[in-house]
Formats: structure tokens, C-alpha cells, sequence
């Protein structure tokens, strides 16, 4: 599966949006199998149902990942 993965990091968030096609945004990953989209997903987000964020990317084509950076208090 062809990925293009764009990324925006904020003081308070990281967003990550993996996409199968060219949406003019982003830095072309390369043709990737299965388990390295899984290995990216789980780099960005460890705690995400991998099974559901493979299926969303799939069938959509899009997989946003928001990761929320904690606050010191």
C-alpha cells in the first residue's frame, strides 16, 4: 500500500494523518506492507487498536492519529 504521512506538532497535541494517495501534503513513505504500516502506526500511537486504525486506513484511505502531549503542572 502506497502511504503519504503528514505530521503537525503543537505545544499541546501531535497530529498525524497517514493517507493512501497523494493529497498534496505530506512526505511519500513508499510502498509499504502490512505489518510495516502496523510498526508505523504503533511508532506514532502505541496505544491504538492496531487491528482498527489498519482497517480505517484501508478502507477509507485516511488515518488521522491525534497524541496528546501532557501538561506539567
Amino acid at each position: 500500500m502506497t502511504i503519504w504521512k503528514y505530521e503537525e506538532t503543537k505545544p499541546t497535541h501531535r497530529l498525524v494523518k497517514l493517507y493512501k494517495e497523494d493529497h498534496g501534503e505530506g512526505e511519500y513513505m513508499g510502498d509499504l506492507d502490512e505489518d510495516s504500516i502496523k510498526n508505523m502506526i504503533l511508532d506514532i500511537k502505541p496505544d491504538v487498536q492496531i487491528d482498527q486504525a489498519f482497517g480505517t486506513l484501508s478502507y477509507f484511505g485516511m488515518l488521522p492519529l491525534l497524541v496528546t502531549k501532557k501538561q506539567n503542572s
